[in-house]
């Protein structure tokens, strides 16, 4: 799987949520810090990068808290198999 799989695996929840724009803002920002760190690294050390700064990422954290936030991240590195 690669990032942009995945990205449109978790953007419909986060859009029912953040709206569209504020959505495309979040997954960029994740998008490039994963571009920023991770090189020519293979696509499954990208995607687990890639979820782990939405993890970290401050609007939702603030919006579902650390527990709920750690929860679906959990979740979503299940979409990756």
């Amino acid at each position: 799987m690669d990032i942009e799989i995945l990205k449109n695996k978790i953007k419909p929840e986060l859009e029912s949520i953040f709206g569209t724009n504020m959505t495309n803002l979040i997954l960029n920002k994740a998008k490039m810090k994963v571009a920023a760190q991770t090189g020519d690294s293979d696509d499954i050390h990208k995607c687990r990068n890639f979820i782990e700064c939405l993890g970290n990422d401050d609007k939702l954290i603030g919006m579902w808290g650390s527990l709920e936030t750690r929860e679906r991240v959990s979740t979503w590195m299940n979409f990756m198999g």
